[in-house]
C-alpha cells in the first residue's frame, strides 16, 4: 500500500516551531508544500528507509560516506571538543559532495530523492551532538533549521524527517561534537544525513501541527558556548507537553 505523505502548505512567509523536548526549531520559507516529522527510534528509521540512496556521517575521529551499492569512503577528521565545524552536502542529480571543514568526499549516483533524515546520536555519558544553523535549499524551497541535537543523559538519539524535497538540494550548517571522556566507539558520538525515498506506509507524528497564531509561551534560550563544549541546550529538560510556537 503506498505511503500517504504528510505535508504542510506554509501560509506565511516565516513560520517558526520549537519543540522543547527535541532541541529543535524550524523556519521554513516554502514555495511548495513541504512536510516534516520526528521519528521515535532508529528501528522506526530503518523501517522507513532500510536502503538509503546515500548517507553522510560525521563521527568521532572521521567523516564517512556510504552509497546504496555498499561502497564506503572514509577520511580521518580531528573533531575539536565542543567546537563547531561547518559542513555541506550537495546533490544535483548525478554528483554528491560532502564537505566538513575543508575535507571532502565525492561520488556519483542517479535519480532524485524526496526524503532526508537527520540523525543525531550521543550515547556516551555527558556527550552531545549538535547540528545547527542548518539551511536546506532545493529547486524552489528554502528551509532553515536552527538546531537538531542529541545529548546524554537527556535525549541520546534524535531523528528528524524532511519530506517532499524537489530534485537536487544543498544542505549546509555547523556540526558540533562534545564529550567528557573519549568515546569507546566512534558511532556513539555521531550524526548522519540519510537521503532516499520512503515507500512504506507509516504513521509518523507530525511536528507541523503548530498554530499559526502566536502562542504566549516562553522562547527557548539560545545555546551558550564555552571552551569545554559541555553547556546543554536548556530545552532538553522539558516535559513531553511543552511546545513553543510563534509566527511572524
Amino acid at each position: 500500500m503506498p505511503k500517504q505523505r504528510k505535508s504542510m502548505g506554509v501560509r506565511q512567509s516565516f513560520f517558526t516551531i520549537a519543540l522543547a523536548t527535541l532541541g529543535l526549531s524550524l523556519s521554513p520559507v516554502a514555495a511548495h508544500a513541504i512536510g516534516f516529522s520526528t521519528v521515535s527510534s532508529e528501528a522506526e528509521l530503518e523501517n522507513l528507509m532500510s536502503q538509503p540512496a546515500f548517507v553522510a556521517t560525521g563521527q568521532f575521529g572521521s567523516i564517512v560516506w556510504n552509497n546504496n551499492d555498499q561502497t564506503e569512503s572514509q577520511v580521518d577528521f580531528d573533531w575539536v571538543n565542543g567546537e563547531k565545524q561547518p559542513f555541506s552536502i550537495s546533490y544535483d542529480g548525478s554528483t554528491i559532495r560532502y564537505t566538513v571543514e575543508g575535507k571532502s568526499l565525492e561520488t556519483q549516483t542517479e535519480g532524485f530523492f524526496k526524503d532526508i533524515f537527520i540523525f543525531t546520536q550521543a550515547t556516551e555519558d555527558y556527550s552531545r551532538v549538535v547540528l545547527n544553523n542548518l539551511r536546506l535549499t532545493d529547486s524552489d524551497t528554502a528551509l532553515s533549521i536552527s538546531g537538531i541535537a542529541a545529548s546524554s543523559p537527556y535525549k541520546a538519539v534524535n531523528i528528524f524527517w524532511i519530506q517532499d524535497i524537489k530534485k537536487g538540494f544543498t544542505l549546509t550548517g555547523n556540526a558540533l561534537l562534545s564529550w567528557l571522556n573519549q568515546p569507546q566507539n566512534p558511532v556513539n558520538l555521531a550524526y548522519q544525513i540519510r537521503v532516499g525515498n520512503v515507500e512504506a506506509a507509516t504513521d509518523a507524528p507530525d511536528v507541523n501541527q503548530g498554530q499559526t497564531a502566536p502562542v504566549n509561551s516562553p522562547t527557548p534560550a539560545p545555546e551558550t558556548e564555552t571552551g569545554t563544549g559541555m553547556d546543554w541546550f536548556p530545552w532538553f529538560q522539558g516535559t513531553g507537553s511543552e511546545r513553543y510556537c510563534s509566527s511572524h
